[in-house]
């Protein structure tokens, strides 16, 4: 499983986007109306799509749809889980699209109720365990303004499987496109539109494709280019997202010398996800080489969060040798932080033998937050004076 930070713990991604923006109970589109012209690309299924949208009588809102195949964990999922093991339900979007209209309310069985626990729990007891991957139907769902020409406002994403709020507006349905052509699809839609919620949208829908040949240009030259410093630090998250030796290098180049401390801190977080060897390597280089003390202290912080021996190692050395007191303690925090309590025994090093007494002083207290006996005897020990 991913390493998140905690914004992102828990099921992956689980009503990230679709049920923020979800004030209330899904619901459904007024009308399902889907291309029926046969097998062309995507982009002229859309053409179509929007010269109806264009057409009196259309709604002033209203959506186009489409989906597309992606290796997903079993558990993981995008979108709204709304009334999931609660006392009713609602229509999933494949429900929708088969032509279901009504689902009927019902109260949650003993065997329901049961099923959510044991669920719930599955998730506590085995957070670190590899999930099966499977392929998962997404839909990407553009939320356009109708008019001459019709104009994207905002994106929506979901697991078929999952419900979605379509407020009641007309649903136009382009059916399945392959990574391909819905990646060059966001990347035309991504120039043609000035909406800062549509834009930030499409970064994701992009970043949600399984093909790094396909995602990482297309991220590259937002994270590069003239866009804000809050989209530019979405398409470095999302680059960390595909696991790619060339991402991982434009994130390192990005940490380093992009221009916006905020830019430069998302890098090195998503440096911090890549699931490639070398990505600790790099957070370690960044930690120790970086010319800009935020980014030294970012890398380290990040550090802490992953449990590897070769990062506990860094982090040793950095509390114990590095030439900036700043970074020794946040060296010492981030130690504190390492998984499976593997900085315990570092913590306790420092505070006996550091030469520096705020740096000791930094580490008893971390010791006093553990939840390990070794820290309770160690704190001990320095009371009595031994």
């Amino acid at each position: 499983m991913r390493r998140r930070a905690a914004v992102f713990c828990g099921i992956w991604l689980a009503a990230a986007w679709a049920a923020a923006a979800t004030a209330g109970d899904s619901r459904l589109p007024g009308e399902v109306v889907r291309y029926a012209g046969g097998a062309v690309r995507l982009e002229a299924r859309l053409a179509w799509a929007v010269g109806e949208a264009a057409k009196p009588g259309s709604g002033r809102r209203l959506w186009i749809g489409y989906s597309i195949r992606r290796l997903m964990g079993e558990r993981e999922m995008i979108g709204s889980t709304t009334g999931h093991g609660g006392a009713k339900r609602e229509l999933t979007v494949q429900e929708i699209l088969a032509g279901k209209k009504i689902l009927e309310s019902r109260p949650a069985g003993t065997d329901e109720i049961r099923r959510t626990a044991r669920e719930v729990l599955d998730e506590l007891e085995r957070p670190k365990k590899d999930e099966k991957k499977i392929a998962k139907d997404v839909g990407i769902f553009l939320d356009y303004e109708s008019g001459r020409p019709a104009s994207l406002k905002d994106v929506g994403l979901s697991n078929l499987d999952l419900a979605f709020d379509f407020r009641g507006r007309t649903l136009y349905w382009l059916g399945e496109a392959g990574e391909e052509e819905s990646v060059g699809l966001i990347e035309n839609l991504f120039g043609r539109t000035s909406e800062p919620e549509a834009k930030e949208g499409l970064v994701v829908a992009a970043g949600l494709h399984g093909n790094p040949r396909l995602v990482v240009p297309f991220l590259e030259k937002i994270l590069t280019g003239r866009e804000s410093d809050k989209l530019r630090k979405e398409a470095a998250f999302w680059i960390g997202q595909q696991d790619d030796p060339a991402g991982l290098r434009i994130l390192v180049r990005a940490a380093t010398t992009d221009r916006s401390a905020e830019v430069r801190e998302g890098a090195v977080f998503a440096v911090s996800q890549v699931e490639l060897p070398a990505a600790v390597d790099e957070l370690i280089s960044l930690a120790r080489d970086a010319g800009l003390m935020d980014v030294r202290k970012h890398a380290v912080f990040w550090l802490g969060q992953i449990a590897s021996k070769k990062a506990c190692a860094a982090l040793e050395g950095f509390a114990m040798k590095d030439k900036d007191v700043e970074v020794q303690e946040h060296a010492v925090f981030a130690l504190s932080q390492l998984p499976d309590n593997q900085g315990v025994e570092p913590l306790i090093k420092l505070a006996k033998t550091h030469p520096d007494p705020r740096i000791r002083k930094k580490a008893v207290f971390w010791l006093g937050e553990c939840d390990d006996p070794r820290a309770l005897e160690t704190l001990i020990a320095i009371i009595k004076g031994k």
